[in-house]
């Protein structure tokens, strides 16, 4: 009702009122908050401008015109910004503005890291800051790394550095204003802008961490981000309607649908595995929501009994939006999505808990027990290693350059150095790797490419491999080859050239590029191994490691992906320029058999699996195996200071953790862990029934197809039974 609507708009503004001045009482704590609500606040403020005084043109058109406005403000502001800088030196972000500042700015001092800091338990620093000289004294009794304590206060940084980042989000915003001009399709726009952000982040971070403020920059930036997002989104509300977002939002759905069809289900088990908690305190907020709508409590009504609210199931106990989407989730194949999410949530805890933890647990052990062996017997081992590692389909070689670039520093720090190490560690990489190119290729695919299961494995028939077969075939070094056979995947790349009687040596000189791949990998594991090392005053000996790890392994990614994508636009060219060579390349009919076969078998097993074929005790297990899996992430996550201990590359087990490995795990983290076995062993049962029930007799297409089959042959007169064609069919 009308009242209601009024009550409604008011609370919604008392609460953002509320939460806005939530953010400012928190501005100590947390200073990105008031930079945040200015971009969000300005905004507004522009469409209010629009309501006075251009109330005749509409809100898309005025928006778009705000694109230009915003640009030369951003520009002028960081303009002014960086002149102001650079006029003085005192304008400056260094050594002694970032102690005085945050000592005005009254941030407090971390005596919890840095104990010896404090003077005599006083709560006073040992230091003093002489503002006439613009130096910083120390006692005899106060080391350096006492500076550091106001490392964790980005109070005086945000102050500094505030126009800036105002600037940075007016960008943004001129940015998503010119989406409204209609130039350009929403992809290619949302792509674009993804693009420009992700710089403008990475090039700020970079800057801020080699420049020593890099202490919660991460934050800082993750703040502004969904800042300008926010603020990007009222300006998408006021330019838009309810219908045109709507329509906007199905059109997008569509090309989603008809690009991305096949992974949607793979995108819906993520979308469980993390947002799922959510949903049910959605779910619980509609129920309290309908109950009061029920009772006609205060000034509260119910819907109208429409007949599209008949037509939504559940009605009554929570709101149309909620039956909506409860309606939507019905409509997945339940089964398979939910299988996806807690693959995804496998994939977390694997990269959260053994990657993490345990292999930074197995690093330091390693760097441990072979800090006194020759740098020759260490090459052995973990030339031994890596080898099995490469042999082994799953493993791609960066791992192995990693672990390489992290254990052969330590070793050979005192006999080569650092910068010879790294040499040394990028030779015995490169050798490592073409060797087990060499042995996929003869001892794999030359040996066992009478194995149909190996040629299988390798999908010897699929368009992607059949498209580099004929890449790879051609004479020379080309662009083409090269790409493939550094960006394509390692194990079934070497083994598909040995299928193929290639010649080892020009297949070698080709995976020579490799190089560039192998050398921002080590420096991150140098890097990594760097940053962790202190001086006898407590105090890093390489402060700057720990972002050009950070940088060296955006440059891995960058060389990774970019390989990737150079393959797979060659292997495309071939797929659409060389079709008729592509068709006359011979089928492996052994393959293709083993291929239907398992095609059959994965058609039984998605009919078995259906959400209304599966019994109740089968759907128990299902919920119970994601239920676990869920709980273990957000425990993982959430609590993770709880789960594990700290431990670090050059920490030792016996003095760390009183000389049980086990101890890195602690109550909480053995409780995730628990959840995370039993969502696995569930998940097993599951499969394990599906598939029995699948092979024991589940069809692979309704009965009526199979009829519509039978009689498209030409055998109308003599149709048989449903039941005579699933036997027959079974049987076969």
């Amino acid at each position: 009702g009308h009242w209601g609507r009024i009550a409604r708009h008011t609370c919604v503004g008392l609460l953002i009122t509320l939460l806005f001045c939530y953010i400012f009482a928190l501005s100590a704590e947390h200073p990105y908050g008031p930079v945040g609500i200015f971009l969000v606040a300005t905004t507004s403020w522009m469409e209010a401008i629009r309501l006075v005084f251009y109330s005749s043109i509409t809100s898309k058109r005025y928006i778009s015109w705000l694109s230009g406005p915003l640009l030369i403000v951003s520009q002028g502001v960081a303009l002014y910004w960086l002149c102001w800088t650079l006029v003085k030196d005192e304008n400056e972000w260094n050594y002694f503005n970032n102690l005085s500042s945050a000592e005005a700015a009254g941030c407090k001092p971390n005596f919890d890291e840095y104990p010896q800091c404090d003077e005599e338990g006083t709560g006073e620093l040992c230091f003093t800051i002489d503002e006439e000289t613009s130096t910083v004294n120390f006692d005899d009794y106060c080391p350096e790394v006492c500076a550091k304590v106001y490392d964790s206060c980005l109070n005086s940084f945000i102050i500094w550095g505030g126009p800036f980042l105002v600037s940075v989000g007016f960008f943004f915003l001129s940015v998503v204003a010119s989406f409204l001009r209609g130039d350009g399709s929403a992809e290619q726009n949302i792509a674009k802008l993804a693009h420009i952000w992700m710089f403008l982040l990475f090039s700020m971070w970079i800057s801020s961490c080699l420049a020593g403020a890099g202490t919660g920059i991460s934050t800082t930036l993750t703040a502004l981000t969904f800042s300008a997002f926010a603020a990007s989104a009222v300006f998408l509300i006021f330019g838009y309607n309810a219908y045109e977002r709507e329509e906007h939002i199905l059109r997008l759905w569509d090309k989603i649908t008809k690009k991305y069809g096949s992974v949607l289900d793979s995108i819906r088990g993520l979308l469980i595995i993390t947002s799922a908690p959510i949903g049910l305190v959605y779910i619980f907020i509609a129920f309290v929501r309908q109950f009061l709508r029920n009772i006609n409590c205060c000034w509260s009504t119910p819907p109208p009994d429409t007949m599209s609210l008949k037509n939504v199931y559940g009605a009554g106990w929570v709101t149309v939006e909620a039956r909506r989407v409860i309606r939507l989730v019905k409509s997945w194949d339940r089964a398979k999505v939910f299988t996806y999410a807690i693959y995804w949530g496998t994939a977390f805890m694997i990269l959260s808990v053994i990657v993490a933890e345990f292999s930074i647990l197995f690093l330091s052990y390693t760097i441990e027990k072979t800090s006194d062996m020759n740098i020759a017997l260490v090459t052995a081992i973990l030339s031994l290693v890596g080898m099995i590692m490469f042999l082994l389909p799953p493993v791609p070689g960066v791992p192995i350059y990693l672990t390489l670039g992290i254990v052969i520093v330590p070793v050979g720090r005192e006999r080569f150095g650092i910068s010879g190490s790294i040499f040394y560690a990028l030779v015995v990489s490169l050798c490592l790797k073409l060797a087990a190119c060499t042995l996929q290729q003869k001892m794999i695919g030359g040996l066992l490419k009478h194995k149909v299961s190996v040629r299988q494995f390798v999908g010897i028939n699929s368009k992607l491999i059949r498209s580099m077969k004929l890449v790879l075939r051609e004479k020379g070094f080309g662009i083409a080859k090269v790409a493939i056979l550094i960006g394509g995947p390692d194990w079934p790349t070497s083994v598909l050239c040995g299928i193929m009687d290639l010649p080892l040596l020009p297949i070698l000189v080709g995976t020579l590029p490799v190089i560039m791949l192998i050398l921002p990998t080590l420096l991150t594991g140098s890097f990594t191994f760097m940053s962790s090392l202190v001086d006898e005053d407590g105090q890093k000996e390489f402060p700057w490691a720990t972002t050009m790890a950070t940088v060296s392994a955006a440059i891995t990614g960058i060389v990774q992906f970019g390989s990737m994508v150079v393959a797979a636009y060659y292997v495309e060219k071939a797929v659409s320029t060389r079709e008729e060579e592509l068709k006359s390349l011979p089928i492996d009919k052994e393959v293709k058999e083993a291929d239907d076969k398992l095609e059959e078998e994965n058609k039984r097993y998605s009919e078995v699996t259906q959400w209304h074929r599966v019994p109740i005790l089968a759907k128990l297990i299902l919920y119970l195996s994601l239920i676990c899996m869920i709980l273990s992430c957000y425990m993982v996550q959430l609590f993770s200071d709880d789960c594990f201990a700290e431990y670090d590359l050059t920490y030792t087990i016996d003095e760390h953790l009183d000389g049980e490995w086990t101890n890195i795990v602690k109550p909480l983290g053995l409780v995730a862990l628990i959840l995370f076995s039993v969502s696995l062993l569930l998940l097993k049962i599951f499969t394990t029934w599906a598939m029995r029930k699948a092979l024991a007799g589940g069809s692979v297409y309704p009965d009526e197809t199979l009829v519509m089959d039978y009689t498209e042959k030409g055998n109308s007169a003599q149709t048989p039974s449903v039941h005579e064609l699933r036997t027959k069919y079974v049987r076969a």
